[in-house]
């Protein structure tokens, strides 16, 4: 059996990207793989630094946009970080672009400096051969308005971490697996980029796992593409598999609120401090 008709279709990515470029604030410049990004609100985290997940989240922007096709895979390494008010500058390197796919090296460095921010490996395209489905089930929990927005530190600075609608359910320290739902403005929570965004969430689930206060930062983070629909709200169901020398590993999976999974991820992250006890068991504190 083929689908040659179905192949023939050309995948694209879609008439949201430019609410997303418009959220993230990544800029085109006059070389197509040559883009800037200021670090505004939108892609920082509440200590004013750039987020891991929305700079990664900008940079797949900007590859849909020069390449014309979706994201199918994602993965990034972080070096370091810029300040709110600084900016990164994004460079794309084309590995290959066959007639389906295309693969791609992006660097992310300090603009004003030259230092190397994160870099990353992209993979653009894929074919409609009437073969998708997938074989994950959702958890059964509450609608998001039975669970509480989490809360953040008093000290918080305005930021997409601040602004995001994330609402963990109940949870004990020690508990693997963590849920909560979230939401961006609009149904950007299922772009492509909401949930390459989104899946940065994964630390706060390890956090909430181990049942410490700790500070630390992202090593790396992948986030693979599993569907396409657009919902207001995403189910995060996060795992944390284990940490070995202050490292951490877990991985993410994203649905919509009726079922359908959108995306999966992992990370690993790395405790540079332990300040004590989480705090009360139940409801999240970060």
């Amino acid at each position: 059996m083929t689908h040659e008709g179905r192949d023939t279709e050309p995948l694209s990515p879609g008439n949201r990207l430019a609410d997303v470029v418009d959220f993230f604030g990544v800029q085109a410049t006059d070389d197509e793989l040559r883009w800037l990004l200021p670090i505004s609100p939108n892609v920082a985290n509440y200590l004013g630094v750039m987020h891991g997940g929305c700079a990664l989240a900008s940079v797949v922007a900007a590859a849909e946009t020069w390449s014309g096709r979706p994201l199918a895979a994602a993965s990034a390494q972080y070096m370091a970080r810029v300040p709110l008010g600084g900016c990164a500058e994004i460079t794309f390197d084309i590995g290959s672009a066959g007639k389906r796919m295309t693969q791609a090296l992006a660097q992310v460095t300090d603009a004003a400096d030259g230092r190397v921010l994160m870099r990353a490996l992209l993979s653009l395209g894929g074919r409609r051969l009437g073969i998708d489905q997938d074989w994950r089930l959702p958890p059964n929990v509450p609608e998001p308005d039975e669970w509480q927005r989490r809360t953040v530190p008093s000290n918080a600075v305005p930021s997409f971490s601040t602004d995001a609608d994330i609402r963990f359910g109940p949870y004990s320290a020690g508990d693997r697996r963590i849920r909560c739902w979230a939401r961006l403005a609009g149904t950007l929570a299922s772009t492509r980029q909401g949930l390459t965004a989104l899946a940065d969430t994964l630390a706060t689930g390890m956090h909430l796992s181990l049942g410490l206060r700790w500070r630390g930062a992202s090593l790396d983070n992948t986030v693979r593409i599993a569907g396409d629909a657009e919902s207001e709200w995403v189910l995060l169901d996060i795992e944390t598999d284990g940490f070995h020398n202050a490292v951490g590993h877990g991985v993410v999976r994203m649905f919509t609120p009726d079922g359908e999974l959108l995306a999966a991820g992992n990370q690993s992250f790395a405790v540079a401090r332990v300040a004590g006890p989480l705090g009360d068991s139940g409801r999240s504190q970060h």
